[in-house]
C-alpha cells in the first residue's frame, strides 16, 4: 500500500489470500463449538497470521476478513458468522504488525500489544469475563510475548534460520490468540442474543456446570492445545512459504 491506494498488485495479493480463506473455510473440517449446534471453528485462524507476515497487517487483515465474509454471504449471512469474520483478521492484523518495523509513524509491536489489550480489557468487562479472571493466562502469555521482543521480533523476521521460525512462531501465537478472545467475546455479547439463553442453560446443565465462566474454565486446556497446535501449523507452514518466496524473490512485503 502506497498512501492509503491499493495498487494492482496489492489487490492481486489480497485476492488471492481471501480464496485461500474461502477453500479452507469451505472445505478443510473445523472444530466444533461447544453449545452451538453446526457452528465450528474453522481452520483459516491457523494460516490467518500468515497472511499478514507475507502481505502486511492491513492487506492481510483485509484478506482473512473478505475470506470469512463471503463464506457467510454464501451461507445466509448468519449472525455469528458475519461477525466471527473479524477474528481472522485481528490475527493477521496482530501478526503483521509484531513483525513490522514502522506501521506509518508508530511502531508496529505497539499496535500489536493495545489489540490484545484492548481484547483482553473486553474479557473483563463483561460479567462473564469477572466471573473467571484467570481465564485470559493465554492471552496474557501472548501480551507478554510481544512486550518481551517489542521491535527485535522484526529483527528477527527479517532474517532466517532460527530467528526467523522464533519470530514467526511468537508473531502466530499472538495473532491466534487474538482471535480466540475476540471469538470469545463475540459468543459472550450474543448470549441472549442470536444464542438462545435456554439453549446455553440446557447444555450447563448437561455438562453440569453452573455459568458460562465455568464452561470457560473448563474449556481452557482445550484451547490452550487447540491454540498451540494452530500456532505450530502456522509456524511450520509460514517458515516454509517465507523461505520459499524469499529464495525466488518473490516475498510481496518490504521492511
Amino acid at each position: 500500500m502506497s498512501g492509503g491506494v491499493l495498487s494492482t498488485r496489492d489487490i492481486a495479493l489480497t485476492a488471492v489470500f481471501a480464496a485461500l480463506s474461502v477453500v479452507i473455510i469451505m472445505f478443510v473440517p473445523g472444530i466444533p463449538i461447544v453449545g452451538m449446534s453446526g457452528a465450528r471453528i474453522t481452520l483459516d485462524a491457523a494460516i490467518a497470521p500468515i497472511y499478514g507476515l507475507i502481505i502486511g497487517p492491513y492487506l492481510g487483515a483485509l484478506a482473512a476478513f473478505l475470506g470469512g465474509i463471503i463464506v457467510a454471504g454464501y451461507k445466509g449471512w448468519h449472525l455469528f458468522s458475519i461477525l466471527t469474520s473479524f477474528c481472522p483478521a485481528v490475527s493477521a492484523l496482530v501478526a503483521g504488525a509484531l513483525t513490522s518495523k514502522r506501521q506509518r509513524s508508530v511502531k508496529g509491536w505497539i499496535i500489536s500489544a493495545i489489540t490484545l489489550i484492548i481484547l483482553i480489557a473486553g474479557w473483563y468487562c463483561t460479567d462473564v469475563g469477572r466471573g473467571a479472571p484467570l481465564y485470559p493466562v493465554l492471552h496474557l502469555a501472548g501480551l507478554g510475548l510481544i512486550l518481551l521482543l517489542r521491535g527485535w521480533a522484526s529483527e528477527l523476521f527479517n532474517s532466517g534460520g532460527w530467528k526467523l521460525t522464533l519470530a514467526v512462531a511468537a508473531a502466530s501465537y499472538s495473532g491466534i490468540i487474538a482471535d480466540h478472545m475476540l471469538g470469545n467475546l463475540i459468543f459472550i455479547t450474543g448470549i441472549g442474543w442470536f444464542i438462545p439463553l435456554k439453549v446455553v442453560e440446557g447444555w450447563l446443565s448437561g455438562m453440569g456446570l453452573p455459568s458460562v465462566s465455568a464452561l470457560f474454565m473448563y474449556m481452557l486446556p482445550v484451547s490452550a492445545v487447540e491454540r498451540l497446535t494452530m500456532t505450530a501449523v502456522a509456524t511450520i507452514f509460514g517458515v516454509a512459504l517465507i523461505t520459499a518466496l524469499r529464495a525466488s524473490g518473490f516475498m510481496p512485503r518490504e521492511e
